[in-house]
């Protein structure tokens, strides 16, 4: 194969994203999106200009690959059925919403290169170089960690009813400490707050690393809408030789108008308006792409995306009072 024949299941707004980041993938054809709303089929076909069929067993045969965008809790059936079909998966965070719910889909792979994890933050330039230096060593022994992701109050009113601001928004941060240290992390506790939704807010927990550093992560979607940036987040990490700082609020461009408005545009992760720039997703899907052209490993290993799973389960049966087991091997 030159190309990857590939379709999108789930075209509601992060379906939607990758469809239009699929386009600026030189190597990749997207020939159909299925979802089972059709406001979203009609979207797409309007869109896009490609098949939209209800359920994904109906666009199998015309795929070599599938990037699955469903709501999380639809996961594991999504990627089971691509799966056992022989296709290629890329599938969003999180995995799934349990570690039990991991491992059935873990246990669909034909084989372990097949199934690749989203996590858009291992593309982001930035922290690509920052695990550069921490795996250099040159940061020396690591002391304790700090990783904070908050979002608006607009962002969480559209789906707090389906899930909550840990699994939305920790385990982009559960996954990032694992990636750039290189280590295996244990919650040891976490308080929240109800102050908007059914479920916790705002989320404080506390972690430990298998070398004996600690740290804490902060995740809400408290914000106010009027906050001219939705996003505030970033990583410290602090060691024996020094300090490390990460901003990753996407708050590079800024648009200030003369209504008095003003906002921060993303550069980083999501397409803009005429597809062009350069940012994560493409950059995520692109390797996804090239490995599954040539067969490669897979570059977000379905295990690395347990170990996040396994870090969200973890705080939220903290918030629940619930003990959990030590991870593999403690």
């Amino acid at each position: 194969m030159d190309r990857l024949r590939i379709g999108v299941v789930g075209i509601g707004v992060q379906g939607q994203l990758h469809a239009r980041a699929l386009r600026d993938v030189s190597q990749a054809d997207l020939v159909a999106v299925a979802d089972v709303s059709p406001q979203n089929r009609s979207w797409a076909e309007n869109n896009l200009g490609v098949r939209a069929v209800p359920e994904i067993e109906a666009l199998l045969d015309d795929v070599d690959a599938v990037s699955i965008c469903t709501p999380d809790h639809l996961h594991e059936a999504a990627a089971l059925t691509a799966l056992a079909a022989g296709k290629r998966v890329l599938l969003e965070k999180p995995m799934a919403l349990s570690t039990a719910s991991c491992d059935r889909i873990l246990a669909g792979r034909p084989d372990p290169d097949s199934l690749m994890i989203g996590h858009v933050l291992r593309f982001d330039p930035r922290v690509t170089r920052l695990r550069e230096v921490v795996r250099s060593g040159e940061l020396g022994d690591i002391w304790h960690v700090k990783v904070w992701r908050c979002t608006s109050q607009a962002v969480g009113a559209g789906i707090w009813d389906r899930t909550s601001v840990a699994w939305f928004l920790g385990i982009h941060d559960a996954d990032l400490l694992r990636f750039v240290t290189g280590r295996d992390v244990e919650v040891t506790g976490a308080i929240g707050r109800k102050v908007l939704s059914p479920s916790h807010d705002v989320v404080h927990a506390t972690v430990r690393f298998d070398d004996g550093a600690i740290g804490t992560m902060e995740n809400n979607w408290t914000l106010p809408h009027s906050r001219p940036s939705r996003a505030d987040a970033g990583l410290r990490i602090v060691g024996e030789h020094g300090i490390l700082e990460m901003d990753l609020s996407h708050n590079d461009l800024m648009y200030a108008r003369r209504d008095g408005a003003a906002n921060y545009l993303d550069t980083y992760f999501w397409p803009s308006r005429n597809g062009g720039g350069a940012y994560n997703l493409r950059t995520e899907l692109e390797a996804f792409v090239d490995a599954a052209l040539v067969g490669g490993p897979t570059p977000v290993s379905g295990e690395d995306g347990r170990a996040a799973v396994a870090v969200v389960e973890g705080i939220e049966a903290a918030l629940a009072g619930t003990p959990t087991s030590p991870p593999p091997g403690h």
